[in-house]
């Protein structure tokens, strides 16, 4: 029995190609990593310390901020990183709130720590609300 052929088939482009795809290819023109559900979420790949964290997600929170003009149906951001680092949960949520305590836009930090397998995610409203309490 010889291999399977499979027919070749040509895709067309969508008319109405999906958000984050609608500057690719033109020069200058910035465009959001990915849009799920109406929310604009930047990726980020974040090795280190927790001032390489705080940069990491300053540059995404702003990206994200600043494409919500542009993306009909945007709602809000949200920032991912994927940390390879051995900082806690409770580390990273002490330094993102301290980044969030004077910006009151709605979204999400979402985290996958490669050194423990584990996701976590936090709304930008509940990192803010640790600001002060101990």
């Amino acid at each position: 029995m010889g291999a399977r052929e499979w027919p070749s088939r040509v895709l067309k482009k969508s008319e109405n190609p999906p958000p984050e795809k609608a500057a690719e290819g033109q020069a200058g023109v910035r465009c959001a990593d990915t849009v799920i559900d109406g929310e604009i979420v930047e990726l980020k790949t974040v090795a280190g310390t927790r001032a390489t964290l705080s940069k990491g997600f300053k540059k995404g929170y702003k990206q994200g901020a600043s494409l919500m003009g542009t993306i009909s149906g945007a709602q809000s951001h949200s920032v991912f990183i994927r940390l390879f680092s051995n900082l806690s949960a409770e580390s990273v949520k002490a330094k993102i709130a301290g980044e969030l305590k004077t910006r009151h836009d709605d979204g999400n930090l979402i985290c996958f720590f490669e050194a423990t397998g584990e996701l976590r995610a936090w709304s930008f409203s509940e990192l803010r609300a640790m600001i002060g309490k101990k």
